[in-house]
């Protein structure tokens, strides 16, 4: 579950430009737009859905990025990595557990978004809704975490309203975002873990 938050969260800092020739290529020029932010403070509204296991959650989060390095809550978890070492903070069981970042597989929303640059397929999708578009994501090959992605933009505005991630399991996690911020000035710690925020916390490092 953990990758599927950090790779959607990804996806919803993406703006889309409608005038690409064909939705691959809105896709990439949504990556590339990414790519070129400073940092980026988000909000989300987020539903878990899987019919045959009769699960409906809803819940919200928010966070922020920067390059390798993003602080993450949602899900009774805090998320947060410097893109060297990575934190998470389990509010059920007060337990932190702590890890390196194995470089040639980083966790980073940037990163992970990135490396499906060149590996997926994109279609315009009909919603029904003149007002906004989808556009549907397949990743290419086997191994993904994700089945496909549909992202939904206001047609105006282009500013990105939802994002729909189905996996391998039957499952849909559904984002609707709520704030979008760029390129702001960050406290220096931001992304790095502070005990005195976590006193009663128990530590497990895994390093």
């Amino acid at each position: 579950m953990r990758k599927h938050f950090l790779l959607t969260i990804s996806i919803l800092a993406l703006s889309f430009c409608v005038k690409a020739q064909n939705a691959e290529q809105v896709f990439k020029s949504a990556v590339d737009k990414l790519k070129a932010y400073k940092n980026i403070e988000i909000a989300f509204d987020y539903q878990m859905k899987n019919a045959e296991a009769g699960i409906d959650e809803l819940m919200t989060g928010s966070g922020f990025l920067q390059g390798d390095a993003y602080k993450i809550n949602v899900a009774g978890q805090d998320m947060i990595c410097d893109g060297k070492t990575s934190w998470t903070y389990l509010t059920d069981s007060e337990e932190v557990m702590i890890s390196s970042v194995d470089p040639e597989e980083s966790s980073s929303p940037f990163a992970m978004i990135t490396s499906y640059y060149d590996n997926v397929t994109a279609k315009f999708v009909d919603n029904g809704n003149a007002s906004r578009k989808s556009i549907e994501i397949t990743p290419k090959g086997a191994d993904n975490a994700f089945s496909k992605l549909v992202v939904v933009i206001d047609s105006k505005t282009l500013d990105l309203k939802e994002a729909h991630v189905f996996d391998n399991n039957g499952s849909e996690f559904i984002y609707k975002i709520t704030k979008f911020v760029t390129n702001q000035a960050l406290p220096a710690n931001t992304f790095t873990f502070n005990e005195q925020d976590y006193p009663n916390a128990e530590i497990i490092d895994m390093r």
